[in-house]
């Protein structure tokens, strides 16, 4: 199968020479998921009365931390909060690395719990580019949930609108310090554009039935064995 492309296109040279590019999800898993035991009993394979496997052997977790590519933060964020909690971001590079998203436009918006108006704007140099009839989705870090920012998903139709895709998050409302370059703000996710219809059947307990124990025949990777495989490069 012919590979799909998408395009990092660099909005000036400063971008493409100083700002890391966009980095396949897989490569940033995080720490804590590498730290999860596979069995949940003695780090060894147990059977009482199945298998006592955790979320580690899970492929669908694993496929959506791994999915489509992390745009990371390409210089440190610095910030600082006054009495009153009002909070002011600052940096040591020349170019901008955030602006703020204009209050009206989130006027009644839900803001996610912990997190505090307004939304700021990553700005993160990049032209996103994909073939004909794909979209790109954008989206918090899948298992970055500790992190200080919260992004706001959106869908863009990225083989129409070609130019600069800036990408909202909000601050958590008792952080201040240093947000660490490097750090993950956006997940994106090309996918193809295309026409669903939903179908409801009901194929009775026999089928449910017959099926799990297809997968049971397997006691490890029953699914993952057989999953489609997904790269991003």
């Amino acid at each position: 199968m012919k590979n799909k492309i998408i395009t990092f296109e660099a909005q000036n040279e400063n971008v493409f020479e100083v700002r890391e590019k966009p980095i396949p999800a897989i490569k940033l898993i995080p720490k804590w998921w590498k730290n999860v035991p596979k069995y949940s009993k003695e780090n060894k394979l147990v059977l009482d009365p199945g298998p006592n496997l955790t979320v580690k052997r899970c492929a669908p977790t694993l496929d959506a931390l791994g999915a489509g590519y992390i745009i990371t933060l390409w210089a440190d964020l610095f910030v600082e909060r006054d009495n009153s909690n009002n909070f002011r971001i600052n940096w040591s590079v020349q170019n901008d690395v955030v602006e703020f998203w204009p209050d009206h436009q989130l006027s009644s918006f839900n803001v996610p719990p912990n997190f505090s108006k307004p939304a700021i704007k990553y700005l993160h140099g990049w032209n996103i580019l994909t073939p004909p009839g794909w979209s790109t989705m954008f989206f918090h870090p899948v298992g970055y949930d500790d992190l200080p920012i919260r992004a706001i998903s959106g869908i863009v139709d990225t083989d129409i609108l070609t130019t600069a895709i800036n990408c909202p998050f909000f601050l958590r409302e008792d952080f201040s310090g240093i947000i660490p370059k490097g750090t993950p703000m956006v997940q994106l996710l090309p996918f193809k554009r295309e026409t669903w219809k939903a179908n409801y059947t009901n194929p009775g307990e026999k089928k449910s039935s017959f099926e799990l124990e297809k997968l049971r025949t397997k006691i490890v990777d029953s699914y993952s064995s057989k999953r489609a495989k997904k790269e991003f490069n």
